[in-house]
């Protein structure tokens, strides 16, 4: 299986900062909604391919997993 989102990445900050979404235009909103625009880099697209349930879970919590991969 495939996911795909986008992230907008907090310029100054950490990767648990950047703002993740489903959309594009998701992403974007939430940038103007809950933060600056000027503190965040532009949305990009990000995915992943996964086998099953416990695959994802390993993926999104290992070392170098979570808001960075992809």
């Amino acid at each position: 299986m495939k996911l795909t989102y986008w992230v907008a990445e907090n310029i100054d900050g950490e990767k648990t900062d950047s703002i993740i979404a489903r959309t594009k235009h998701d992403c974007e909103q939430n940038v103007l909604a809950f933060a600056a625009p000027g503190e965040y880099r532009q949305p990009i697209k990000k995915s992943f391919l996964y086998n099953d349930a416990f695959d994802l879970f390993e993926l999104a919590t290992g070392k170098d997993g979570g808001r960075g991969m992809g």
